[in-house]
Parts: structure tokens; C-alpha cells; sequence
């Protein structure tokens, strides 16, 4: 009888509901986690340059408890990773396990621009979620080489902090899913410097921008003696940059590639570059530029747009220096380029501006800003205006058309050459100096859909106005007119 009771006692015995971690580390690195009961959470720092892909981590827990992941697995702390611990009863808790790496880790270092006492060397790459602090330091860290932030990664850069890169070819690498925020104050810029011992332009490389996220924001940030490369900032995908200085470039200040936009792009300074200060990839990247933009000093002070169709709607405003057309400009595909006042384009040697059938053109300028469209000299020769839309509302108003007359077909090579379709109001303009003639018209008969006033010429090769009629050039018959209101 008594072996029987003990018996249907054990029968009945209660299951365990124990069900915690008990500790958490990794043995490589040699790091132990703080665990959270309360909150059920787990935190583990570990040293710069860790590879968080790829910890094991070294798991005790409850006994008769089990826990998946389980210890001694291979696990991905890039963000953080849930722990499921299974008491023997069957229930169930949750902890929340996050890795960081340790921003201070990276090593000390000697050298730098301003004598550095002890900044922090970074090279490599990081993965996880970064911030740099500002240890008050005349050089906080210091960057050996490309720099690439990768993942889903943020690098954040505080307020007050001074980077040197240590040799020519360093800078930062965002990739397309990173980003990097370096948000500024007045009274604390961030200062991204040159060695000590290259205070030259093209001391560093620069910083290249992948990324598609809005996070990627430059505020009150000053580059010194960068773009080794082909410019100081590329941007790849988005940026905002507001109230950013850069000074002193072997090449050019920012390049903008077809596939990026800038979100923000307002009160920056750009000077001292070798090159240019702005490159555009696609020409309807104009729509970006805000106001407050200073270029000064540069090599080629022109902001370059490096595409010859424009197939959105631009506005070009006026940045205070011009754009440069590289290889031609076409507008196309029933879109609108609009010139705010004071806007100059400067053309390259042989290449045209044309507004295509279906396009349209506004030119805005007034009497004390024209707008100016020229050859680089008087020398440099540009193809002229061709203006092709039949459609309503193409206007030219107070513009300067200049250094023109070079054209495959020797008809338009003029300022202004108007086709046989083209609707057009012309008021105020000035046509020349011209290597043949000041403008040229494809029809007489289509004379009745351009409106004209106020227009002059000066020094144009041949005669003032050209009209070619029905397909032959007839320079006997108008080839006298020397101004538009002489034409029937």
C-alpha cells in the first residue's frame, strides 16, 4: 500500500513553468550581455570592427527549459533577434536580444589636422546602427582609408565633431540601404578635414551616396581640401544638404547622377573647386536647386548640366552663375523649360538649344536681369536657337542670344531660327553679335503665328534676318531686312 501512494504521487507531480535566461555571452568576442528580466530584454556591446552577422552566442537558461534560438547557433544581431524560451509545461516567454557595436572602440591614433591628443581610428565598415559623439577633441576620428557604411546601418554624426582622413584616396562609402546624417549647428559645425601634412586640394576622396533613404542629411558641414575623386560629394540616390561649406576641391564640388535628386538644397557654399561646383546628370535636376546657393572661386564657376534631352518640366532659377550645356539641349515630349530672370547659359563650342514640336519654351527675363544664352567666348561659336513648337504660349522675353552661327545646315545659322510651324512671341530681345545671321525664318507663310516687338540685332556676319522660302534660301527678296518689323 505505501509503494502504491508514492506511486500516484510522482504520477501526479506539477510540471515545471520556469523559463528564463540565465546569461547570455559570446565567447569571441569575450562579451556577456546584460539581461532585463523585467523588461525581457538583452544588451551586448561589443568591440568596433565585430562582424555581427555572424556572433554565436553561449545561451544558459531555466532548467528543463529549452530556447530557440538555440546556444551555440550562428545568428544575425544586424537588428535585433528574438529569443523563445519554452518552460516544460509548455509555456512561453519572449526576450528581445540587440547588439551594438562600440562606437569608442575603434583604437587610438596619432597625427591629424590641429594636434589630435587621442581621436578614434575607424577603417573598415560598419553594419549596425553607429553614432559618433563629440569628444572635444581638435580631431575626434580619424578615417584610414574607404569607409563603408553598409546594410541597413545609420551613421550618425553629432553636432561639434572634426574627422581627418588620413591619406588620399579615404572617404565614406553609403550603400543603398545605409545612411548617414550628419546634422550640424552654427556654433558647431562639422568639420571634415585633410591630414596635417596635406593641406592641399584633393587631400582626401570624398563621400559617395547610394542610398534612397531620407535620412541622408547634411546640415552646417564643412569639407576641406576634398575631391581626390571626381567630386567631393556624389550623389546616388538622396540628399538634403543645407547650409553646407565646401572648400577647396582638386576637381569638382557635387555631382548628381541621373538616377538622384536632392531633397534639400539650400544656402550651401561652394568654392575653390578645380573643376566645377555643381554637375547635373539629367537636366530637369534644376527643379531641386534652392535658393541661397553661393559658388565662388572655381575653375569652371558654371553649374553643368550633362544630358542633351530634357523630358520633364524644369525651372531654371537663377543660381548666380551659369549653366553649362555640355552636348546640346532639346526640350521634348509636350514638356515646359521655363527661365526664371538673370538665368545665363553658356553653350559648348557647336552645340544647340531646341524646343521640339510638342514642347514648350518661357524665357522670363526683364529689363535689368535678361536672360543670356552664349558661347563660352566670342570665339566659341554655338548653334543658336531652334524653335520648332506649334503650340500656344511659347514666349522669349528680355533675352541676350549671342556668339551664334555654327549649324550643320548652313540655313540656321542664326541666333534664332524659327520653323515653318512654330508659334512664338518675341519682345525685347537681342539678336547677336553673329558669325551669319541674327534670325532665320523657315516660312514667310507662318509668319502670322509669331508675334514680335522690341527686338534689335548688333553685329551679326551677314544680314539681320533670313527667310528661307519654300525650301530655298531667297537672300535676294528679304535678305535686305534688317529688322523683324520690316517683314510683311
Amino acid at each position: 500500500m505505501a509503494l502504491a501512494a508514492l506511486m500516484l504521487l510522482a504520477g501526479c507531480k506539477k510540471e515545471s513553468s520556469e523559463k528564463k535566461i540565465l546569461s547570455f555571452k559570446f565567447a569571441a568576442p569575450a562579451v556577456e550581455a546584460t539581461i532585463d528580466e523585467s523588461a525581457k530584454t538583452i544588451v551586448a556591446v561589443v568591440p568596433f570592427g565585430t562582424n555581427v552577422t555572424g556572433l554565436v552566442p553561449m545561451i544558459t537558461i531555466s532548467e528543463k527549459a529549452s530556447v530557440v534560438p538555440a546556444s551555440g547557433t550562428v545568428v544575425d544581431f544586424t537588428n535585433p533577434v528574438n529569443f523563445t524560451v519554452t518552460a516544460e509545461d509548455g509555456s512561453t516567454v519572449v526576450y528581445k536580444a540587440t547588439v551594438t557595436v562600440d562606437p569608442n572602440g575603434g583604437g587610438g591614433g596619432g597625427g591629424g589636422g590641429g594636434d589630435p591628443t587621442d581621436p578614434t581610428t575607424w577603417s573598415g565598415s560598419i553594419s549596425a546602427n553607429t553614432t559618433w559623439p563629440d569628444l572635444g577633441l581638435p580631431v575626434d576620428y580619424v578615417i584610414d582609408g574607404w569607409f563603408y557604411i553598409e546594410g541597413n546601418a545609420l551613421l550618425t554624426i553629432e553636432p561639434g565633431v572634426t574627422i581627418m582622413f588620413s591619406h588620399e584616396g579615404d572617404g565614406f562609402d553609403v550603400g543603398p540601404d545605409a545612411g548617414l546624417r550628419m546634422v550640424g549647428t552654427p556654433e558647431k559645425p562639422i568639420r571634415l578635414i585633410n591630414a596635417v601634412g596635406n593641406p592641399n586640394p584633393g587631400a582626401w576622396a570624398g563621400i559617395a551616396v547610394y542610398s534612397e533613404r531620407n535620412d541622408n542629411r547634411f546640415e552646417y558641414v564643412e569639407f576641406v581640401n576634398s575631391g581626390n575623386g571626381e567630386n567631393v560629394i556624389y550623389v546616388g540616390g538622396k540628399l538634403s544638404m543645407k547650409n553646407c561649406t565646401i572648400d577647396g576641391a582638386l576637381h569638382n564640388g557635387v555631382g548628381l547622377g541621373t538616377e538622384a535628386q536632392f531633397t534639400a538644397f539650400e544656402n550651401n557654399t561652394i568654392k575653390n573647386c578645380g573643376g566645377y561646383p555643381l554637375w547635373l546628370g539629367y537636366p530637369e535636376k534644376v527643379n531641386n536647386l534652392g535658393s541661397g546657393n553661393v559658388y565662388a572661386n572655381n575653375g569652371n564657376n558654371m553649374i553643368v548640366l550633362d544630358y542633351p534631352w530634357l523630358y520633364f518640366d524644369a525651372t531654371f532659377s537663377n543660381q548666380g552663375i551659369p549653366y553649362f550645356i555640355a552636348d546640346g539641349l532639346s526640350v521634348e515630349d509636350n514638356k515646359k523649360m521655363t527661365v526664371d530672370a538673370g538665368v545665363e547659359f553658356v553653350f559648348e563650342y557647336d552645340q544647340d538649344f531646341a524646343v521640339g514640336s510638342d514642347a514648350r519654351i518661357e524665357v522670363n527675363g526683364t529689363a535689368s536681369q535678361p536672360v543670356v544664352f552664349r558661347g563660352k567666348s566670342n570665339e566659341d561659336l554655338w548653334g543658336g536657337m531652334h524653335i520648332y513648337s506649334n503650340r500656344s504660349g511659347n514666349v522669349i522675353n528680355y533675352a541676350r542670344v549671342m556668339n551664334c552661327g555654327m549649324d550643320s545646315d548652313w540655313y540656321r545659322r542664326a541666333c534664332l531660327f524659327i520653323g515653318s510651324e512654330a508659334k512664338l512671341t518675341l519682345t525685347n530681345n537681342v539678336f547677336g553679335p553673329s558669325a551669319y545671321t541674327g534670325v532665320a525664318i523657315e516660312s514667310i507663310s507662318n509668319w502670322g503665328n509669331v508675334t514680335h516687338s522690341g527686338n534689335t540685332f548688333m553685329e551679326c556676319g551677314m544680314e539681320n534676318v533670313f527667310i528661307c522660302w519654300e525650301g530655298e534660301w531667297n537672300g535676294e527678296y528679304y535678305g535686305e531686312q534688317t529688322s523683324l518689323d520690316e517683314l510683311p
